[in-house]
């Protein structure tokens, strides 16, 4: 089956006066799959929001070809425009407005039959909250209002822009599900944009990362994360002056064995298992309290392939990466698509 969406060689370069022009989009590469929740991540000003509104006919390109259902957009959009819902940046609404006249008021607008406003807010879990206005809601409940709008004409494709933005724990939850259950059940292809990476990791099924403009890894999220993490080891002593001794015990054992000293433990990379760990100390004559296999999160994937993971004594700024210690561990071959030049050294191009 063809991508729900497919942008190749997408550029974007903004010209401003007495500065130096900014490529928000540097030649981005995109395919979403149908029927998945796609996450789409990157940092600040590494030209998420931008793909987006130029998907949607918001922005013109400068070049590079974007297609949705298989129709080149912008010309053909209005061709698939029906079949998409979405939601990029802060929603505005009418404030003095009611939650339910204000979907009345956009399903009227769009043909949709009345009905379908409160099938909606029930979905978003605005049922009880729909006949107040909404100056009155909070930042979370705006935000279900923008998720129930982008539902109302039941859209085959559903773009979010920060969609957990402003939920409690509790919203964040249900918001989870349902666009689960859209996906999953109802054959919704999802793509989401956001900075909430152990929401991420936890909703979509396959994602995308990019880094200033440039597409640097994709695939499934469960075999990015397993491509990029090492197995490295938690040692804790009862005594935390046995580190030094411990760590020099470790790599004098066996050549490509890394220990390092953090805090009151030793993080050990390359053992062959943990069963050797505790017989060379041992054999040392050093007992060890406390072993623990480590295992990367999103978060930690996400900072070293982008180059932002913070360091001992520097203050990454928005835009700027970061030398990043490689990986202890060799990566495991897992099939995701990494660009191999499109690393936090790439173009100096950055928002």
């Amino acid at each position: 089956m063809p991508p729900i969406i497919e942008i190749q060689g997408l550029r974007k370069t903004y010209r401003r006066s007495f500065r130096q022009p900014h490529n928000a989009l540097d030649g981005l590469d995109l395919e979403v799959a149908a029927g998945q929740v796609h996450g789409f991540l990157g940092p600040n000003g590494s030209g998420k929001t931008t793909t987006l509104r130029a998907l949607l006919g918001l922005i013109r390109v400068d070049g590079g070809t974007m297609r949705i259902f298989g129709e080149e957009v912008p010309h053909r959009l209005p061709q698939v425009v029906s079949r998409i819902g979405a939601v990029v940046e802060s929603p505005q609404f009418f404030k003095h407005f009611s939650g339910r006249l204000t979907l009345q008021l956009l399903a009227e607008s769009a043909g949709i039959p009345k009905e379908r406003v409160e099938s909606v807010l029930e979905q978003v879990g605005l049922r009880d909250a729909a006949k107040a206005s909404v100056k009155g809601y909070s930042l979370g409940m705006r935000q279900r209002l923008a998720v129930a709008q982008a539902l109302l004409k039941q859209p085959q494709l559903l773009i979010l822009d920060e969609p957990a933005n402003g939920l409690d724990p509790a919203g964040i939850h249900h918001m989870r599900e349902l666009l689960q259950w859209l996906a999953h059940e109802q054959g919704v292809t999802v793509v989401v944009s956001s900075h909430l990476l152990s929401e991420v990791q936890q909703l979509c099924d396959s994602m995308t990362i990019v880094s200033r403009g440039r597409r640097i890894v994709d695939g499934s999220v469960a075999d990015i994360i397993a491509g990029h993490s090492g197995a490295s080891l938690s040692v804790r002593f009862p005594d935390a002056a046995s580190l030094p001794e411990a760590a020099e015990a470790l790599t004098a054992a066996k050549p490509g064995v890394s220990a390092v000293v953090e805090r009151d433990r030793l993080v050990v990379a390359n053992a062959p298992e943990p069963a050797w760990v505790t017989r060379t100390l041992a054999e040392a004559g050093i007992y060890l309290s406390e072993l623990v296999t480590q295992t990367k999160n999103l978060e930690s994937v996400f900072l070293e392939l982008t180059g932002t993971a913070p360091q001992p004594g520097q203050t990454v700024q928005i835009g700027q990466s970061v030398a990043v210690a490689p990986a202890a561990a060799a990566p495991i071959e897992v099939p995701v698509h990494v660009t191999p030049d499109a690393g936090p050294e790439a173009e100096e191009a950055q928002r």
